[in-house]
C-alpha cells in the first residue's frame, strides 16, 4: 500500500493544546504582555469564547467572550475584518461610559491589541494581548503579533482538515505562562515581588480563594450591615485596609448606605452630595473609573478643596456595577501608605461586582420589608374598644427568620347588639401574598360580624370569600362572640387553636367548639358553633401557632404550658402578663413563626345594667322558626312572673321576626331584658331584635 494514501492521523486534544500554549509564551516573552488569549467560535456559532489564556496575575480579568458582531471589542473586530485592531485607554473609558459593566473585564487602563486568526479558507477567531500599564509599542512589534497568529492559524486549518474539533470549551484552559517580566505592576512601582521559582507572590489561586470567601460569605448577608461588614473583612483588610464606605446613588445624589471605620465628619460630607460635585467619591460614580491614592498628599493634591485627612492615610475609590449600570461607588481606607497593584485592582473590580449585587439586594430586601411591615401594621386594629364590662389587649410579633411577615392577625368588633367579638386568625405564608390575603380575610369578618352574624356563619362566608379570591393559600380562625350582658360566648373555629378560658381560681372552663375546616380548602364548608358562659372574673386568650412554640415542643405541650402561665398570671395586669407571655427568652431566642396573641378579661355588668337577659338566635330565612319565637318568650317571660305583657310581645316579635326573615337575608338574634325598676316599683321589661 501506498504510504501517501493513509488517512492522516487523529489530532490529540494535547496537540493543539501544546501549539496554542507555545505560540501564547513567546507572545508574552517577545511584547511583554500582562495577558494572552486565543478566542474561538463556540459550538452555537456566533460567539467568540476564550479558549485558551495564560495564567498570569492578570488573567483572571480577561473577557470570556462576546458576540462576532460586537465591533465594540478588538477580538470580534479582529475576527470580523480579518485584520489586527489595537484599543488605546481613551477608547476604554468611552467603551466604559457606555457599558459599566465591562469594568469586571477592563479594570484599568491597559492597552489592548487583536489578531485574527485566518487562513485563506477559514477564520477561527483571534489571539487577544492585553499589556497593563500601557506600552509603547513600535510599529515591528505589531507584525510579530501577526506573524504568530498567522502561524497559528495555519496550525488550527491543519487540524481541521484531520477532524479536530477548533471550537471554545465551556471553560477556558489556563497555561503557566513566561514570568520573566510580567508588567502587572504601576509604571511607577518597583520591580515585582517574586517566589524563589521566579514566580510572583500574588496568583491566580490566590485570587479564587478570595473570591470563593467572599461569595460564600455575601450568600448569608441578609440587610446592609452584613454586607458592609463582609466587605470589610474579605475585601478592604486582606489588601491591609480598615475602613470601608458603601454609597449607593439616588436622585442625583450620592447616599452612603452603609459604613465602618470612617469618621462621622467624612460620612456627613459624602451623604447627600451631588454626583456632579466632582468628589472622588462622584467622580467614581459618574465617570465608571477606580481612583486610588497612595497617601493623602497625593489626594489632597488632586481633590485641593477636600480636608479631613490624617498624614500617611492611603483612598481607594470603586465604582459599584449591578446588574450592568452603575450604581454607588465603594470608598476604602487605610491608615498606611498603601499603592495597589493592578492585579489587586482587578480583584477589586471583581469582588466588588459582588458586593453591588449584594447591596442592591439587601436594599431591595429592606425596602419591600419595610413596605410589608408597614402593610401590616395599618390592617391590624390600632386601638381596642375601651368598654366597662371587658378589658382586652393584644400583641404580635414578626417572625424573625425568613420575610419577617406574615398572615396573622387578631380584631376586636363591637356587634350590633351590643356584645363583642373577639377574632384571632392565621393566613399560611410569611410574604406579602400573606398580608395581602389577611386583610382581604379580616375586612370580610369584620364587615360580616357587624351584620350580626353569628360566628358560624361568619366563617362559612369568609371561607366562601377565600375560595372566591383564587389563591392557593388557607387560612384557621377563631370567632369568639361574648354578650356583655350574660356572659355567654358562642364560638366557632375553622382549623384554629380553640381559646383558652380560666375563671378567678384559675380554672380552666371547658371550651371544645366543633372544629371546622381550614378557611379556603373546602368550598362547601359549613361551620358550627358552641356556647359556654363566662363569670365575671375569667379570662379568655385566644392565640396563633408562634406562642406555643409548637415545632419545638409539640402543639399539645405549648398549649399546657400557656395554660399554665395564664393560671399563674390570674388577676395580674393583662399589659404586664401579654409581654410576659410572649416576651419568654425560649420563644425570642429564634422565632420561626408569627405570634398574635389576644387576651381579654370579661368584668361583668356593673351596677344599673340588666339584671336578667335571654336570647336566642334564628338562621336567615328559617320561617318555620317563628313558633320557637314565641315559646322562647313564653318561657322566659311567665319565668320572670311577668305573664301579663305577653301577649302584646308574641305578636311584636312573630311580626318583625317574620320581617328580618324575610327581607333582612340574615340571622335574627331576638334578646329579652329585664331592667331595673322604675320609680313606681314596676319592673321594665324591653325586647330587641338587632
Amino acid at each position: 500500500m501506498d504510504p501517501r494514501s493513509r488517512a492522516p492521523e487523529p489530532v490529540q486534544p494535547s496537540d493543539c493544546h501544546a501549539v496554542m500554549a507555545a505560540g501564547l509564551r513567546r507572545i508574552q516573552a517577545g511584547l511583554m504582555a500582562s495577558t494572552a488569549t486565543v478566542y474561538l467560535l463556540t459550538a452555537e456559532g456566533g460567539r467568540l469564547a476564550a479558549a485558551m489564556t495564560l495564567d498570569t496575575p492578570l488573567s483572571f480579568t480577561l473577557s470570556p467572550g462576546m458576540a462576532t458582531d460586537d465591533l465594540r471589542f478588538t477580538t470580534a473586530a479582529a475576527y470580523h475584518d480579518s485584520e489586527l485592531v489595537v484599543m488605546g485607554p481613551e477608547v476604554i473609558r468611552k467603551l466604559l461610559q457606555e457599558d459599566p459593566a465591562v469594568i469586571q473585564n477592563m479594570p484599568f487602563p491597559m492597552l489592548v491589541a487583536s489578531a485574527p486568526l485566518r487562513t485563506s479558507r477559514h477564520r477561527f477567531g483571534a489571539v487577544t494581548v492585553r499589556w497593563v500599564p500601557p506600552l509603547d509599542i513600535p510599529p515591528e512589534r505589531w507584525e510579530y503579533l501577526t506573524s504568530i497568529a498567522d502561524g497559528l492559524a495555519g496550525e488550527l486549518e491543519s487540524w481541521a482538515d484531520r477532524g479536530a474539533s477548533l471550537e471554545a470549551p465551556p471553560v477556558p484552559v489556563f497555561v503557566p505562562g513566561s514570568y520573566a517580566t510580567p508588567p502587572f505592576m504601576p509604571a511607577d512601582s518597583a520591580t515585582p515581588v517574586l517566589d524563589e521559582d521566579g514566580r510572583p507572590l500574588s496568583g491566580s489561586s490566590t485570587e479564587l480563594y478570595q473570591l470563593q470567601r467572599l461569595a460564600t460569605a455575601l450568600t448569608a448577608a441578609a440587610v446592609t450591615r452584613d454586607v458592609v461588614a463582609m466587605t470589610l473583612e474579605h475585601v478592604v483588610r486582606p489588601l491591609g485596609g480598615n475602613a470601608v464606605m458603601l454609597c449607593l446613588a439616588e436622585g442625583g445624589r450620592l447616599r452612603v448606605a452603609g459604613s465602618a471605620g470612617f469618621a462621622k465628619e467624612e460620612l456627613r460630607r459624602v451623604d447627600g452630595v451631588l454626583l456632579a460635585s466632582g468628589t472622588p467619591e462622584t467622580d467614581t460614580a459618574v465617570h465608571v473609573k477606580p481612583i486610588y491614592f497612595g497617601t493623602a498628599e497625593e489626594l489632597r493634591a488632586a481633590y485641593p478643596d477636600l480636608d479631613g485627612y490624617g498624614e500617611g492615610q492611603s483612598r481607594a475609590y470603586f465604582p459599584l456595577i449591578a446588574n450592568g449600570r452603575t450604581v454607588g461607588c465603594c470608598v476604602m481606607g487605610s491608615d498606611q501608605p498603601r499603592l495597589l497593584r493592578y492585579d489587586e485592582v482587578g480583584v477589586l473590580t471583581i469582588m466588588l461586582g459582588q458586593v453591588a449585587q449584594s447591596l442592591e439586594r439587601a436594599r431591595t430586601f429592606e425596602l419591600q420589608y419595610g413596605l410589608s411591615q408597614t402593610t401590616q401594621r395599618s390592617l391590624l386594629p390600632r386601638r381596642l374598644p375601651h368598654l366597662a364590662e371587658i378589658v382586652t389587649t393584644a400583641r404580635y410579633l414578626p417572625a424573625t427568620v425568613g420575610a419577617q411577615v406574615g398572615g396573622d392577625w387578631y380584631d376586636v368588633i363591637s356587634l350590633p347588639g351590643g356584645g363583642i367579638a373577639l377574632v384571632i386568625g392565621d393566613v399560611e405564608g410569611h410574604n406579602l401574598e400573606a398580608v395581602a390575603i389577611m386583610g382581604q380575610l379580616r375586612s370580610g369578618v369584620r364587615a360580616y360580624a357587624t351584620e350580626g352574624h353569628d360566628p358560624a356563619s361568619v366563617l362559612t362566608r369568609s371561607n366562601r370569600l377565600l375560595v372566591g379570591l383564587e389563591t392557593d393559600l388557607f387560612a384557621t380562625c377563631c370567632c369568639m362572640w361574648l354578650d356583655l350582658e350574660t356572659g355567654v360566648a358562642t364560638i366557632a373555629s375553622a382549623g384554629h387553636h380553640p381559646p383558652i378560658v380560666t375563671d378567678t381560681e384559675g380554672r380552666t372552663i371547658t371550651v371544645q367548639p366543633a372544629v371546622g375546616p381550614p378557611l379556603g380548602v373546602d368550598p362547601d364548608a359549613v361551620y358550627d358553633q358552641t356556647e359556654t358562659v363566662l363569670p365575671p372574673g375569667s379570662a379568655a386568650a385566644l392565640f396563633t401557632d408562634g406562642l406555643l412554640d409548637a415545632r419545638r415542643l409539640g402543639a399539645d405541650a405549648g398549649v399546657d404550658r400557656l395554660r399554665s402561665r395564664l393560671d399563674e398570671g390570674r388577676g395580674e395586669n393583662l399589659e404586664i402578663l401579654a409581654d410576659r407571655l410572649v416576651g419568654d427568652p425560649e420563644l425570642q431566642a429564634r422565632r420561626d413563626d408569627d405570634i398574635a396573641l389576644l387576651l381579654a378579661r370579661y368584668e361583668g355588668t356593673p351596677a344599673g345594667t340588666p339584671e336578667r337577659v335571654a336570647h336566642m338566635s334564628i338562621q336567615r330565612h328559617d320561617l318555620p322558626q317563628v313558633r320557637r319565637v314565641r315559646h322562647f318568650l313564653g318561657e322566659v317571660v311567665r319565668g320572670w312572673g311577668i305573664g301579663c305583657v305577653l301577649d302584646e310581645l308574641e305578636l311584636l316579635a312573630s311580626e318583625v321576626v317574620t320581617n328580618a326573615l324575610i327581607h333582612a337575608h340574615s340571622e335574627v338574634d331576638v334578646r329579652l331584658r329585664e331592667r331595673s325598676s322604675d320609680r313606681r316599683g314596676v319592673p321594665r321589661t324591653g325586647a330587641s331584635i338587632p
